[in-house]
């Protein structure tokens, strides 16, 4: 692919293809022509400053730069901003931080510990923290738990304690709730599937493609594979699936495994709804981050070609840029950590973001206990606090994500060129495809 930009509005071309063009303010897209094209400025991925040509500029076609300069000051009525909700409308908890396999990658310690290992959490203190933050909703209000680990299935008695309790109290007060658990699924018994459907989950399966490549990235603890019990766990589970809320599965790629092609021909064999595909956060390896964004290109390839959008969007992260484009919707923060989410640890102290878990640092309150201070300091949007200004996908991206930009700079609002350049890429990789669908 390649790239021209012209102050907020960049165009990308794919071969012979006719170039794309797409206005970060509007989130508009659209095809342009050969003129157009050639009369902006050519720019990389790795790229996030204003560029634009000037009028005189050889290879500059008048009527076609007038057009850009037209676009590019159009204020669009229907483009909005997410306004991220002034409320905790989000959690994850840690039901357990232990966990019965050792992933290559695991961001959580290492082994699921976080450094510090709880086998559970106190249901006793949980609850009243619960009905702490659903007392400061409305009614007609959202609220979500996403129970993580470790491996949450290790404790699933404390999932469904605490999901009937936050019904309950939801339900008197007129909220919504919906859950969400995340699962090696090694661990899915005919008790634990009934627990997940009892509470209509959306259930999130960590599998990292085919059981050679899963057993390399996810042993079990004695060193063995656990790609059989998962996938065991997994089918158990599909037989619930008219009774659970999404299934998804979701696998990690980094330098160790980037066969990202292989795990989606793998995924095709089961019914689930949605496919997860992600680049370990905490790796920066130039080489690698490239053959990924190469491997998510023959993926989208095979989707689109196999079904349309249809199966385009069966793949999260296409899914989410379509939704966001379609309802013009401008994303200021990539998500909504210490605004509207916030996460509780194993015992039960409570951080902004799920992978702040350990860092004491990080922590921002204990039990019911909120410091309203440190909240206020994570309130401005990422896109400022991260000097994302003259990035054209700044709308779709929010910011990108602080964990990883500490992992990999040291600073959370210092952002690293590979992050920056893997989210244009797929950016522009969407918006091909979204010229298509929609064009």
């Amino acid at each position: 692919m390649q790239l021209r930009r012209h102050k907020d509005i960049i165009a990308v071309k794919n071969g012979n293809q006719a170039p794309v063009a797409f206005h970060a303010r509007n989130l508009e897209v659209a095809s342009v022509s050969e003129e157009i094209w050639s009369s902006m400025a050519p720019t990389t991925f790795d790229n996030g400053f204003l560029m634009s040509m000037l009028p005189e500029e050889k290879g500059v076609i008048a009527d076609a730069f007038e057009s850009l300069e037209d676009w590019q000051n159009e204020v669009s009525e229907t483009a909005t901003t997410v306004k991220v909700a002034s409320k905790v409308t989000s959690l994850t908890l840690n039901v357990t931080q232990l966990c019965n396999l050792h992933c290559t990658y695991c961001a959580a310690g290492g082994d699921g510990t976080y450094g510090d290992p709880v086998a559970k959490i106190s249901v006793e203190k949980t609850l009243p923290q619960i009905q702490y933050f659903l007392n400061k909703l409305s009614s007609g209000d959202q609220f979500q738990i996403t129970f993580l680990g470790g491996e949450p299935l290790l404790y699933p008695e404390a999932i469904k304690h605490i999901a009937f309790h936050a019904t309950e109290l939801g339900t008197e007060r007129g909220i919504r709730t919906r859950f969400n658990v995340i699962t090696n699924a090694t661990l899915i018994t005919p008790k634990a599937s009934d627990i997940l459907t009892a509470i209509k989950a959306n259930v999130t399966v960590s599998i990292d493609g085919p059981p050679e490549t899963h057993d390399k990235a996810r042993p079990q603890k004695n060193g063995e594979g656990s790609a059989a019990a998962a996938i065991r766990g997994l089918e158990l589970l599909l037989t619930q699936k008219s009774n659970l809320g999404r299934i998804q599965l979701h696998a990690v790629f980094s330098k160790n495994n980037l066969e990202v092609e292989k795990a989606y021909r793998f995924f095709k064999n089961f019914e689930v709804d949605y496919y997860e595909f992600t680049f370990d956060i905490t790796e920066s390896e130039e080489q690698s981050n490239r053959i990924f964004m190469q491997e998510m290109a023959k993926v989208a390839n095979l989707a689109y070609q196999s079904g349309g959008e249809i199966a385009l969007r069966k793949i999260v992260l296409f899914d989410q840029y379509f939704q966001a484009l379609d309802d013009q919707k401008r994303s200021e923060n990539h998500c909504g950590s210490g605004k509207s989410l916030l996460s509780i640890d194993s015992k039960n102290k409570i951080y902004a973001c799920p992978l702040d878990v350990g860092t004491k640092a990080n922590q921002v309150g204990d039990m019911d206990n909120v410091e309203a201070a440190r909240l206020e300091e994570l309130q401005s949007p990422l896109i400022k606090k991260n000097n994302c200004d003259t990035c054209w996908a700044r709308f779709l991206c929010g910011g990108g994500c602080l964990f990883a930009h500490k992992s990999m700079t040291g600073n959370k609002h210092r952002k690293h060129v590979s992050f920056c350049e893997r989210t244009r890429y797929l950016i522009s990789l969407t918006l091909l495809y979204y010229e298509q669908c929609r064009g």
